[in-house]
């Protein structure tokens, strides 16, 4: 291939760094050819192959989701989703009481409702801010904390270069309707405040905040942004742009002309990390991604237009081996062999392509007519709600209702091979996208970390931005250890809080035995108001210990000798360590153990100062 035809597939995402460099000076690495793996194959059809010989999807090819969070109408959370999902609910409703209209959707609540201060953002400020950018903050901090990638874990995410937080943010929004709010109030004679952000900033903002250095774009293909943004995320993961990437978007309906009838909202993110990567980590697999694919179908493809055959043209050329209109029309319309009803146009046979499968492996069909009853006509956030059904799916290995089946049932193997789901979105202007996810049973060594009976007392390590965020999540946690739901093991628990989340200004640890002791603990916490380590005023490692490369010795000499309550003290001092690097002795670290999402303490915050909708 040319010099052309080389840059192009890097640009695309077909080839790496290292392959281009091959290619270019005529040099590899090694003796032998380039290889092109089966994710980067040119995008034109491949030979057809038997199924016998066509080769697995290499496991460092590979990409797993680690982390979800998600808001929906009715759903304050995805646990609330999932029943929704299973019980096939409905959630069209007129606007909530404050909003104007009485049009029939599918809306949030208290969508000005916010926490600035747990970000570090000044009140007027965040009165600015699009109200979608708010939610996906919240939303996309939740994912990383169910990902266990808030702490020194995130900071371990790096570039080939060595640069921390290499994770990628790709997004789809919804539009501007809070700037439009904002026009309204706005003339010469009293000029006001603005919102300055942008589709940019939506990804743009949660890079900002976080220091993600990772690629950060927004795009807009309408209901199929969240799946083009996720098909580009995979691409950055396969070129080494970034060690792990977080996938969503929102919608929200503010202004009366984005509102019609069947109009919806939501929120959604999902972290993405190479499995192997997932897998070292310790990481909760919800799903694998095998392959994706994009295009674009014109909403009429008979339509004529500039530089584009006439229908009669088409026609004439018909008899003489060309492919008509109504051709394409036929083809797109087609049916995967053995499954009736099921498209298999030419995106979702790419993605499998990509993916390695034949097209009758390609398992359970879910488009957005499945969330229509959930979230509507969703936009932007429509592609988060289908991929988040689908993932929830496959995690529970439950079929939920749609649009055919009536009930939710168990989803049997029945001996094919893992369980699949293909989501595809098409955008109103006919930007399509496909997604092939597959389960991913976890290896029965992989419970290791999580279940591993806790010989000794373990160290609870709590912390948030101020004393009211400590006391509200210590109170959540309190809930779990109270509540029926089984209980991760002390273990597990201490060990993922340690690992897996940041360690922020006002601190709460304990050094207990069992999870009883805890809950005994965390209740007279919360009940007492006891006084908590608070670093705000600075002060934090008052002898200086972390600018000492010694220190690094000195508490990993404490941690082996079980020296809990020293290093509990001098954590509540403000002298953070590598927890990661110090329990890599004990195996595994337990990042994926479910835990409570910290607490928003949310405020109301609009324009000017006013309540805004409800």
């Amino acid at each position: 291939m040319d010099e052309k035809e080389v840059l192009t597939r890097f640009k695309n995402g077909q080839l790496d760094r290292a392959q281009v460099a091959a290619l270019l000076t005529g040099a590899g690495t090694g003796t032998g050819p380039v290889v092109l793996a089966l994710s980067d194959l040119p995008p034109h059809p491949a030979p057809a192959q038997p199924a016998a010989e066509r080769a697995a999807q290499p496991v460092g090819e590979q990409v797993a989701v680690v982390g979800m969070a998600g808001r929906y109408p009715g759903a304050s959370d995805l646990a609330a989703f999932w029943r929704q999902v299973r019980g096939g609910y409905d959630s069209a409703s007129t606007p909530p009481p404050g909003r104007p209209g009485d049009e029939v959707g599918h809306y949030l609540e208290r969508v000005q409702d916010f926490d600035p201060e747990f970000f570090g953002i000044d009140a007027h400020e965040a009165a600015l801010m699009d109200p979608q950018e708010r939610l996906f903050l919240e939303t996309a901090w939740e994912a990383l904390e169910d990902a266990g990638c808030t702490g020194g874990r995130l900071d371990a995410l790096t570039a080939a270069d060595g640069t921390p937080r290499s994770v990628g943010v790709f997004t789809g929004a919804g539009p501007g309707d809070y700037a439009l709010l904002a026009a309204r109030t706005w003339s010469r004679e009293r000029p006001r405040p603005m919102p300055r952000g942008g589709q940019w900033s939506l990804p743009n903002r949660l890079s900002a905040l976080l220091g993600l250095t990772g690629p950060s774009q927004s795009v807009d293909t309408a209901q199929s942004s969240v799946l083009v943004a996720l098909h580009l995320a995979l691409g950055a993961l396969r070129r080494g742009e970034c060690a792990a990437a977080l996938v969503g978007g929102a919608r929200l309906l503010l202004h009366p002309s984005s509102r019609h009838p069947g109009a919806g909202e939501g929120v959604g993110a999902l972290l993405l990390k190479p499995l192997p990567r997932a897998l070292a980590d310790g990481d909760t697999v919800h799903c694998l991604v095998r392959g994706s694919a994009v295009g674009h179908t014109a909403p009429d493809p008979t339509a004529p237009g500039p530089g584009r055959r006439s229908r009669a043209a088409g026609a004439r050329t018909g008899n003489a081996g060309g492919r008509t209109a109504a051709a394409a029309v036929r083809e797109e319309a087609a049916t995967v062999p053995g499954r009736p009803g099921v498209p298999a146009g030419r995106v979702l046979r790419e993605a499998l392509r990509v993916a390695g499968l034949e097209e009758d492996a390609a398992g359970v069909r879910e488009d957005a007519g499945a969330v229509r009853g959930l979230v509507g006509d969703a936009g932007a956030a429509t592609g988060a709600a289908v991929l988040t059904r689908a993932v929830l799916q496959l995690g529970h290995r439950v079929l939920a209702p749609g649009p055919d089946r009536v009930e939710a049932r168990p989803w049997e193997s029945e001996g094919r091979g893992p369980r699949r789901i293909c989501v595809g979105v098409r955008g109103a202007g006919g930007a399509d996208a496909e997604v092939v996810l597959e389960e991913y049973p976890p290896a029965a060594e992989s419970h290791a970390a999580s279940d591993r009976v806790c010989a000794g007392p373990e160290l609870f390590l709590l912390s948030a931005p101020t004393p009211s965020h400590l006391a509200s999540t210590a109170r959540r946690f309190a809930e779990m250890l109270r509540g029926s739901a089984p209980v991760p093991p002390l273990g597990g628990l201490a060990s993922a809080l340690r690992t897996g989340r940041a360690a922020m200004d006002c601190r709460f640890a304990a050094v207990v035995g069992d999870t009883g002791e805890l809950l005994r603990v965390l209740e007279e916490f919360v009940r007492d108001g006891a006084p908590c380590a608070d670093l705000r005023g600075g002060g934090a490692d008052p002898l200086g210990l972390g600018a000492v490369p010694e220190t690094d010795g000195y508490l990993a000499a404490l941690w082996q000798a079980g020296h809990l309550h020293q290093l509990r003290g001098l954590w509540l001092s403000g002298l953070d360590a590598d927890w990661a690097a110090l329990e890599a002795a004990r195996g595994p670290s337990a990042a994926g153990v479910a835990l409570p999402a910290s607490a928003f303490l949310r405020v109301p915050l609009w324009l000017g100062g006013e309540e805004g909708p409800a």
